[in-house]
């Protein structure tokens, strides 16, 4: 059996001993309380304070299959050709999408969950009412995947298959389209929820990834828009250099 590599358990705030009206109700706006920001603010520190970069969590260092190293390494250089603080512009998709710095909502209808997200505008479906994944020729790959989810006690579990390879792992590494994530969602105290996650990829990773993720609700929040292509300026170009004023987006 192989054995779990944790990327990094996340530690929020303690439980404040209150319990929800309803454990099975996820419904409201959460922020990731693990986020850089949030914890330099639990502490009292800003980004710009001595040893900030020590809060965050540490790197992966999740093992990759010997085709998936040279992948990593590839597109490691890649992204060393981009000038400095150059960024594309691309979804981050699961299991990133969990971890940004801004704020999701969760919307409980008959028969799924949906996760709205700040970042990008991205929208994340979990279908409780079917108890198998979408049959092979109807699996487009997609950055979220497809999402079936189903109770225990108190717990909602999540599984997910039929991910595209153009999104990344936590630390930037690569992963497969066979790629599966399963999430364990429950309420900590009535304002808290933990997402611990498994990640496996018998093409890409020689052992599981673990991850605990914790979120805190923010009632008071509210869903902004996001496009990272608006207003975009310094993106690279071909060659990775800023290009320099705001980016251009051709209309078909």
């Amino acid at each position: 059996m192989l054995a779990a590599t944790t990327v990094h358990a996340e530690v929020g705030p303690e439980p404040d001993g209150t319990q929800p009206a309803d454990p099975r109700d996820l419904s409201g706006i959460w922020m990731n309380d693990n986020t850089l920001d949030e914890t330099l603010k639990r502490l009292g520190k800003k980004r710009l304070d001595p040893g900030e970069e020590e809060v965050g969590p540490p790197r992966p260092t999740a093992r990759l299959t010997p085709e998936y190293e040279q992948i990593r390494a590839e597109r490691a250089r890649e992204r060393a050709k981009y000038a400095e603080g150059a960024e594309k512009c691309e979804w981050p998709g699961m299991p990133r999408i969990m971890t940004y710095p801004y704020p999701l909502e969760i919307l409980h209808t008959p028969g799924r969950i949906t996760m709205i997200f700040e970042a990008e505008s991205q929208v994340r479906r979990i279908f409780l009412d079917r108890s198998e994944h979408l049959p092979f020729d109807d699996l487009d790959p997609s950055y979220n995947g497809d999402s079936i989810g189903h109770w225990e006690g108190n717990t909602l579990v999540v599984d997910t298959i039929g991910f595209n390879d153009q999104t990344e792992l936590p630390g930037g590494l690569p992963h497969s389209d066979q790629m599966r994530i399963v999430e364990r969602i429950a309420y900590i105290d009535g304002d808290t929820i933990k997402v611990d996650m498994t990640i496996t990829d018998p093409v890409a990773l020689l052992d599981p990834i673990e991850q605990t993720i914790i979120y805190s609700k923010r009632p008071d929040w509210r869903i902004r828009e996001y496009s990272c292509m608006e207003n975009n300026r310094d993106a690279p170009d071909a060659s990775g250099e800023r290009a320099g004023g705001v980016v251009q987006q051709s209309i078909e």
